[in-house]
């Protein structure tokens, strides 16, 4: 076989496995309803190979071949491509920063202008853990304000069963590796090797399905926790979703990204950094100043605890 030849071959094995990729992104649209010409192509591929190696397929091809029959890993696929790992109090730090910075302002803002609800969304929440740390949060440092305010943590993400497995509320006593001990006694019970969420906690959250790409299905947010997802999104994808993510907050609100994600496009324009190194940014209040929304600021912070991670 000469160079040619060899190139040739290449050449048509190339095109091949694009549109074997191809046939893969129409059977994930249709089963799991993502457009997988949206995201990265490089995270894409690596999350399918992870299910091409377990079902021992030699290329996309075959494994084309396998999930067009196959509507159980068909649904593995699916899962593959959006499910997301996640402990209570994931990157402590940033959760400190909740405690010390956002939610001083917030409600800081709610006395200033006599608000009445405390909304609070974590979108691609996967098995709840984020939410429900965000409930734990807000009953150990504000519980004069949970009582006060009509007070909601909304949990989204595209995948039922997760969400399934987070209204239960019942995790392995790892996915607590962070949580503050106190905090543990406080608000979770033993169960052989799991803990479950207190009642009160869980009567604070409340669980969706809900794809990122669609329209919100909420507004009015105080504070958008968003993390670790745009990093699958091509750069127009996040400026889209960012857009929209915005249109939910209050003024005034907060939107906190994953460690290593930012802004993009216009979304920029829409907010400004509060802590660039916990990747916090704020939407601009319509009238009123933001100075209390600064570390230290006036108000909000003598009425929360001194204990759990702020120690």
């Amino acid at each position: 076989m000469g160079p040619s030849t060899e190139r040739l071959g290449q050449h048509i094995q190339a095109q091949l496995e694009a549109e074997a990729f191809d046939g893969l992104r129409e059977l994930v649209l249709k089963d799991g309803g993502i457009d997988l010409t949206l995201y990265k192509d490089r995270c894409v591929l690596r999350r399918i190979a992870v299910r091409q190696r377990a079902c021992g397929a030699r290329d996309l091809r075959a494994y084309l071949k396998l999930i067009a029959r196959d509507p159980v890993e068909r649904g593995r696929l699916v899962k593959a491509l959006t499910t997301h790992v996640s402990q209570f109090f994931r990157n402590p730090s940033t959760f400190r920063a909740i405690q010390k910075e956002v939610l001083p302002a917030i409600l800081s803002e709610k006395r200033a202008v006599g608000g009445h609800t405390l909304r609070v969304w974590s979108a691609g929440c996967a098995c709840g853990e984020e939410p429900y740390s965000l409930a734990v949060l807000l009953l150990a440092e504000a519980p004069v304000a949970v009582g006060k305010y009509t007070s909601a943590i909304f949990g989204t993400d595209i995948d039922p069963d997760c969400l399934r497995h987070a209204k239960a509320g019942r995790y392995p006593e790892a996915s607590l590796a962070h949580v503050p001990a106190d905090w543990k006694r406080r608000f979770f019970v033993q169960d052989g090797g799991r803990y479950h969420v207190i009642p009160a906690a869980r009567k604070l959250v409340f669980f969706k399905v809900h794809n990122i790409l669609d329209p919100p299905p909420y507004g009015r947010i105080d504070l958008l926790v968003f993390r670790n997802v745009l990093i699958y999104m091509t750069e127009l994808l996040q400026e889209r979703v960012l857009l929209t993510l915005a249109d939910a907050l209050n003024p005034g609100g907060f939107l906190i990204l994953g460690k290593v994600e930012g802004l993009s496009g216009a979304a920029r324009d829409r907010f400004e950094a509060v802590n660039v190194a916990e990747r916090i940014y704020q939407k601009p209040a319509e009238s009123r100043s933001r100075t209390h929304s600064l570390p230290g600021g006036r108000g909000g912070r003598e009425h929360l605890a001194n204990t759990g991670l702020s120690a």
